[in-house]
């Protein structure tokens, strides 16, 4: 019986791991076996440091023993399997005996796991053997659990420090654009200082635009992600053909050709209009900065099998296999030396996956190298409007 309870308990650490369950659900079915193979009156485990959390077999609000206590218990036991009558209140008024199990990382308590009996027990060693692997489950779910609450915590702390200094830097950006552009108000200006003025607005729009890209990595990150969507009737043939017609091409790229190309009959959607337009234009750009200057770009809208299907082709130098299976990971460039004077965080086309998730679709691409690349988005119409 023993070997095939562990051989069934290794199958359910597994099983968990493999699906990513809740926490207090892992917990629950652990200590359900647990009381099982002792065939104890009720279970405890309390986890004591972050997540916190109880889970209870048998047991009544009111009969909850208080964190001091537990943890105090926990405290005065080493991490193996022991039986004890010291049984906090108010289980004393009914339990004679319990099993207590506290788990330690790095010599701190965590959690404590309580078995608890109205009568002395006879706990064999078989139990015993089965009771350990038991704990070696909840040992691994807790410290899955606390991996991901302090991933969770981190990455809070860094979206809003980001938010904080994306937030802060517009203000002085905006500052130094403006006193640029009034310095030509101010007196005429000779040509070097022409110069410096376009490299301080140049400049200034770099900085801009990689402010922006931060802010919507870290707000659109559908896993990590705070910024909460607005959605409302869009026109999307509207925003493509605002970025097209409001873009200014950088003056090396002056000669490259920027078109719209889309279905006459394209529907109203339901969908947050400023992710759209973000996305959108981080398309645009990154066909610019990747395209040689004489080149073409077309940007295309249509519905393809219920799904509405936004792209941006080019006919630049192309890219290889093993690197579009990376473009949409957060900050990947790729290195070649054609690309040795283009500007970017790497942000860019991790934005457009992500607005595309949110709404959910997802962004592809489609290349090959020396002969273009085409990226884009598709989302579903399930909430298109006529």
């Amino acid at each position: 019986m023993s070997t095939n309870l562990i051989t069934s308990l290794s199958r359910d650490v597994l099983r968990f791991i493999a699906q990513k369950p809740q926490f207090e659900e892992a917990c629950q079915h652990f200590l359900r076996q647990a009381v099982h193979v002792v065939q104890a009156r009720a279970g405890l485990y309390y986890v004591f440091e972050q997540p916190h959390y109880v889970a209870r077999y048998g047991l009544q609000d009111e009969e909850l023993p208080s964190y001091e206590a537990c943890y105090a218990l926990a405290e005065s036991f080493t991490p193996e399997i022991h039986v004890s009558t010291q049984v906090p209140v108010p289980l004393d008024a009914w339990a004679a005996m319990c099993i207590v199990t506290p788990l330690r990382t790095r010599q701190r308590v965590i959690a404590l796991l309580m078995l608890f009996f109205d009568e002395a027990a006879d706990v064999s060693e078989e139990n015993t053997s089965t009771l350990g692997a038991i704990v070696d489950g909840f040992a691994i779910v807790t410290d899955m659990a606390q991996v991901a609450a302090r991933h969770r915590t981190l990455m809070d702390n860094q979206n809003e420090f980001v938010r904080i200094v994306s937030h802060d830097l517009r203000s002085p950006l905006t500052s130094i654009q403006g006193f640029a552009s009034m310095m030509s108000a101010a007196g005429d200006l000779n040509e070097k200082q022409a110069h410096f003025v376009e490299k301080i607005l140049s400049g200034v729009s770099q900085m801009t635009s990689l402010v922006d890209n931060i802010q919507d990595a870290g707000r659109y990150d559908p896993e990590t992600g705070f910024y909460e969507m607005e959605l409302g009737l869009t026109d999307v043939m509207d925003i493509i053909n605002r970025i097209v017609r409001n873009h200014i091409l950088p003056a090396e790229k002056s000669d490259l050709t920027l078109v719209v190309k889309a279905s006459d009959d394209l529907p109203i959607i339901q969908a947050d209009a400023h992710m759209l337009e973000r996305a959108l234009l981080n398309l645009v750009d990154n066909a610019i900065k990747y395209t040689p200057n004489g080149g073409h770009i077309e940007v295309s809208a249509e519905v393809v099998q219920n799904m509405l299907r936004i792209a941006v082709k080019d006919n630049g130098l192309g890219i290889s296999p093993e690197n579009m299976r990376q473009l949409f990971q957060r900050h990947f460039r790729i290195r070649r030396p054609e690309h040795k004077k283009v500007k970017g965080s790497g942000l860019g086309l991790f934005i457009v996956r992500s607005v595309a998730r949110q709404h959910g679709g997802d962004a592809f691409v489609e290349s090959v190298e020396g002969q273009g690349s085409t990226f884009g988005i598709i989302i579903p119409l399930s909430q298109a409007q006529d």
